[in-house]
């Protein structure tokens, strides 16, 4: 009697699962369609871009060095100063230069005092050479001779020059009008050869550097034009052109040089400063893609996708594999194929949503 019980209740409840379910598909069925706008997904011949990160430098810039080692005695210019060519920035004691140069100073007056003896003793034995009253042998002496003081002579001027190249390297001057942009030195230090004491840039123009891979070296040619955008300056757009492809890698990262220009004609360079992260836009071959407004999708965690109309006039739920970024265009690399509807109005609508395409 008990067990009776039992299986008239539980029939009692699938009876009732059932009827509800019924009810539930004829809710369903009789829901009324959402009305949405739709966008029909057609391909499009876009233009391959490639972006290269580098940064902003002056026009110019160059390593302040010297050849000299010795105190910095003066070197009243501070990092951000302006500076113009001719000026001199940094002084480095050169007083043991000095005195070698007095010394080959002194070197030259003694070499071309002998010389100037020797030239005239040489052309006394030629005139009796030439009288045949000196000998063969006297007169290949006195050109020995001769030839010896004018090489020593020669020697000590050649001493001078290598001695006043050193010496120019105790005033360093600016090379250019600009800027110190980096000071590595103070009055006081001991500057050394090989050891940088400042970097100086010059802003009337400006230039990229980026280093790119050997897939993508081919890609630049020298002279093309260019679009470096600044994410730092809110996207600033500007122009730029290839002046430098440097056809070899650096040995350790394998990657080439690449330089662009920014001339300031003709466009707005306000805020732009050296040290500042850009990239080099490249567009190159156009091929046939997919796309969808960057809007139009909808994200969940890492998947992206977009609402579709079905067959059966539903909100289908579509994941995408996505591709570049085209300014906005999304490229869709599987998942949308042409002809196919993507419904706009994606926040009214639901996975199986009735829709009804206005």
């Amino acid at each position: 009697m008990f067990s009776k019980k039992i299986i008239l209740v539980i029939t009692a409840l699938i009876l009732s699962m059932v009827l509800a379910s019924c009810g539930s598909d004829e809710n369903s069925d009789t829901r009324e369609a959402v009305k949405v706008n739709v966008k029909k997904v057609e391909s499009r011949e876009v233009s391959d871009v490639f972006e290269f990160s580098g940064n902003i430098e002056g026009v110019q810039r160059v390593k302040l060095s010297t050849k000299l080692m010795g105190t910095i005695v003066s070197f009243p210019y501070e990092a951000g100063a302006k500076i113009k060519k001719g000026d001199l920035l940094v002084k480095i004691n050169s007083s043991d230069i000095l005195a070698k140069k007095r010394q080959v100073m002194a070197n030259i007056s003694q070499a071309e005092t002998a010389l100037k003896n020797m030239e005239i003793n040489f052309n006394r034995v030629k005139n009796l050479y030439e009288k045949k009253s000196a000998t063969k042998k006297e007169m290949e002496d006195i050109q020995m001779a001769y030839d010896m003081a004018k090489a020593q002579a020669d020697a000590a001027r050649e001493m001078k020059k290598e001695v006043e190249d050193v010496l120019s390297y105790a005033n360093i001057k600016a090379p250019f009008d600009g800027y110190i942009v980096n000071k590595f030195f103070q009055e006081g230090d001991i500057a050394a050869p090989g050891h940088p004491i400042a970097i100086v840039e010059n802003f009337s123009g400006f230039k990229v550097k980026t280093y790119v891979s050997a897939g993508d070296i081919n890609r630049f040619e020298r002279g093309e034009i260019v679009t470096v955008r600044l994410d730092e300056l809110n996207g600033k757009m500007l122009e730029g052109k290839v002046v430098e492809i440097n056809p070899g890698a650096h040995p350790a990262s394998r990657q080439y040089a690449i330089q662009v220009l920014i001339d300031a004609a003709n466009q707005n360079l306000d805020g732009v400063k050296s040290g500042m992260y850009a990239k080099v836009v490249l567009e190159n071959s156009k091929r046939n893609m997919i796309t969808v407004d960057e809007e139009n999708l909808i994200t969940r965690g890492q998947l992206k996708g977009v609402y579709t109309v079905s067959t059966n006039n539903e909100a289908m739920l579509r994941w995408l594999r996505i591709g570049k970024n085209f300014k906005g265009k999304m490229e869709v690399l599987s998942g949308l194929s042409d002809g196919d509807m993507i419904i706009i109005d994606k926040d009214i609508v639901t996975e199986g949503q009735k829709v009804e395409v206005i």
